[in-house]
């Protein structure tokens, strides 16, 4: 399925990232950047698990499973939610990062870039709490 593809090749981009500080002697995981990166990525393999039952109704005669249909669909959307918050913030601190300065973005730039960003984080909350948390599930069984 495309949802497993995704979810490698974003493991792939992280190996492929790990390897290159390797390769230059560097420190892994040193930025909040790479922080949050690494918890959306651990994220984004979470949520796959969890949008599985959605895909896959055997998995829902588990026990730990066995929840009403809307209930794990809103559980589902409240972690990706959170994923793609988590993914977009690691988007925003990028701006930050000594590759960006090297490049000679000032601080102005790099500070209306990560507005930008997290009005996209804004908007992206209200949409998906508006529509999927908030409003009961037509699906509830």
């Amino acid at each position: 399925k495309q949802w497993y593809q995704r979810r490698v090749r974003g493991c792939a981009g992280g190996w492929v990232i790990w390897r290159v500080k390797e390769a230059a002697g560097k420190d892994h995981v040193t930025s909040w950047h790479a922080l949050i990166g690494v918890l959306t990525l651990c994220l984004s393999v979470i949520n796959a698990l969890n949008g599985a039952p959605l895909v896959y109704k055997q998995l829902r005669l588990l026990p730990f499973l066995n929840r009403p249909l809307g209930a794990l669909k809103r559980r589902h959307a409240q972690l990706g939610l959170f994923a793609v918050t988590s993914a977009l913030l690691t988007v925003g601190l990028a701006f930050y990062s000594t590759w960006f300065e090297k490049k000679g973005l000032n601080l102005i730039w790099q500070n209306i870039s990560f507005a930008g960003t997290m009005f996209l984080v804004g908007i992206l909350v209200a949409q998906v709490y508006e529509r999927r948390i908030a409003a009961p599930s037509s699906a509830e069984s």
